[in-house]
Parts: structure tokens; sequence; C-alpha cells
């Protein structure tokens, strides 16, 4: 699941107007907290996996996303360090943060002022009373070729992103919240005793 945030939850336009109005559902939000579930899709639209967790994003650059089922999970970001939290495996691993979500999805919900710098942005109209855009990298050597938004009023509710196999990871929001007073201590991580813990 690392590449939904790192490999994986900011946007360059084809026009200022497409720019604008994107950044418009975005205005006025510091902070984001909601349930997901994610679903990944081979080429031939197959179910390969389903799982669910829940997101918190503190702008700008910091973000807590807790994967709950089938297994558990976190990342955690700062503003100076990614960590990630397999519970499994027990072991947790430090990453520099700069840099390392550039032309990710990640950047959309945690610095969306980016979105000029990094996105092509396509509005794609109404569909099911959802206002869609379609989001192309600029710059090629990403992990997606292709991003949609989907927004219900101001809040983001479905987020779809497609990699150069085909393959498609969806995510539907659910129980948002928009400018929660988060902690924060939540984007704060001290590793549990005894588990591995990898600097790089």
């Amino acid at each position: 699941m690392l590449r939904l945030f790192v490999v994986v939850l900011s946007l360059l336009y084809s026009s200022a107007n497409h720019a604008g109005d994107l950044r418009d559902h975005f205005s006025g939000v510091d902070s984001f907290s909601a349930e997901f579930t994610q679903q990944l899709f081979d080429a031939d639209q197959t179910l390969l996996e389903k799982s669910r967790g829940i997101l918190h994003i503190q702008r700008p650059d910091r973000f807590y996303l807790e994967y709950r089922q089938p297994y558990y999970q976190l990342y955690v970001a700062d503003g100076k360090t990614l960590v990630f939290y397999d519970k499994d495996l027990e072991q947790v691993t430090l990453k520099p943060q700069k840099g390392l979500l550039e032309n990710t999805p990640a950047m959309i919900l945690s610095n969306p002022a980016r979105l000029e710098k990094t996105y092509e942005i396509k509005p794609q109209g109404e569909q099911d009373g959802l206002s869609w855009y379609e989001l192309i990298p600029r710059h090629h050597g990403g992990n997606f070729d292709r991003l949609s938004l989907a927004f219900d009023a101001d809040k983001l509710r479905i987020m779809e992103m497609q990699d150069s196999f085909g393959q498609t990871t969806r995510l539907e929001f659910h129980n948002i919240r928009i400018n929660p007073d988060l902690d924060p201590k939540l984007f704060r991580f001290t590793p549990p005793p005894g588990v591995d813990v990898i600097q790089q």
C-alpha cells in the first residue's frame, strides 16, 4: 500500500480556469478526516484486493493514514519524516519526507497549493451528482498515469489512480469531517518497544 501515499492521498493544469476550479474545492480546508474503503482492480476491472482505514490530513504536508483491515499498517508524515509501521512484520521504516511525495496523490491532499506544478487538469463534468476531474501527470516516471477526483460540493468523495499496467486503485471516503481540530501529537510517531527501526 506504500504506492498509495508514497509510491502513493498536490495537482498542472490545462488552463488557469481549470486549475482554479479544482483549487476552489480545497479552499478554506486546513484539515481533513475521513474513513475510507480502498479497492484494487486489474486491467479487466477484476477486484484484486479490498482494504479499509482512516485518514487525517493537516496542511501543509502532514498526514496520518491507518489501514485497519484486512491487516494493520500505518503511515505518518510530520512534514520532515515519513514513518511506515508494519505491525505484522514488527518493523518501522523512517524516510526523509522532502521530495518523497512529489507526483503522488498524497501531495494532492496534504498540499494542494502545488497542483499547478504537477498535473494537467481536465474537468469531466458531473456524473451521479458528483463533479469529476481528470489529472494527467506533467512529468513521466511517476507511479500513476492518470488520477480522477470526484467531489460532492466541496467534499472529496472518490479518488481513482490508474498505473501503467492498467490497474486501478479506487478510494471512497466516508464520514468526512472538514477542518476538525486535530491533535499535533497525531503526526508524531513513537515506535512500539521491540520493533525493528530502519532509517533510510
